[in-house]
């Protein structure tokens, strides 16, 4: 099942140096977890994604999971918010229902891209899918992963 969360004021005190993290403290997140050494990824809900390395949930107004912004949460206990539960547009919750295979699919898909991009950015998109990608801030624990 999906679970959808908040992350906690904590998680973005101790991320605040991370310009490319969603910092806005009332953004929904869906909790995924991807199979790659058993990795908890949080990835935002958005509006307004303008690149392709998204889950769409209403491709027409740009809304979705935008994979380029997820957080890997080591501490779950701490960087959760369990007091708070977030709403969800209806028709993006109807779509996200049940896609949970889809969605983790997805982020290890986008965790091979941005490792390759990063291998190899002599390419210029390479060079910004790695500059704009939360993943950054987490390459020690998904580098060394196949």
């Amino acid at each position: 099942m999906i679970k959808f969360v908040y992350l906690s004021q904590e998680f973005y005190s101790d991320y605040s140096h991370c310009s490319e993290m969603m910092l806005k403290d009332d953004r929904p997140h869906a909790q995924v977890q991807v199979s790659i050494n058993e990795l908890l990824f949080c990835v935002p809900l958005r509006s307004n994604i303008n690149h392709p390395n998204a889950v769409w949930t209403d491709k027409a107004n740009k809304c979705g999971l935008d994979l380029s912004k997820a957080v890997l949460i080591l501490n779950p206990e701490k960087y959760i918010d369990a007091l708070r539960k977030p709403q969800i547009r209806q028709e993006e919750f109807d779509y996200l229902r049940g896609k949970e295979v889809f969605i983790r699919n997805a982020m290890t898909k986008y965790i091979s891209k941005y490792k390759s991009a990063k291998a190899n950015q002599k390419i210029p998109r390479n060079q910004t899918l790695v500059k704009y990608s939360t993943l950054k801030y987490f390459e020690r624990y998904i580098m060394g992963l196949s």
